[in-house]
């Protein structure tokens, strides 16, 4: 639940930044809007990319674990029938 806000707070940051060095620069307001949405827009696919990630990451992970359990049980058997 908590992964789908990832790419939000990855673009509102990456905004926040972009506005205060639009600031500091003296940047003409049109032309700070424009670096804005650009900015807005990439870093938007960059946090569902990094989402996509670590969604994976997180899957993976307990379907290692429950593979190494079957294959402890599995030798288990195999020593109790010898």
């Amino acid at each position: 639940m908590r992964e789908r806000y990832i790419p939000a707070i990855i673009m509102l940051i990456a905004g926040t930044v972009t506005c205060i060095l639009n600031i500091f620069n003296n940047v003409e307001r049109i032309a700070g809007l424009k670096r804005l949405l650009l900015i807005l827009v990439i870093f938007y696919f960059v946090g569902l990319i990094a989402k996509g990630l670590i969604k994976k990451a997180l899957n993976i992970r307990p379907n290692q674990e429950e593979d190494g359990e079957n294959h402890e049980e599995e030798e288990e058997k195999l020593q109790e029938d010898i």
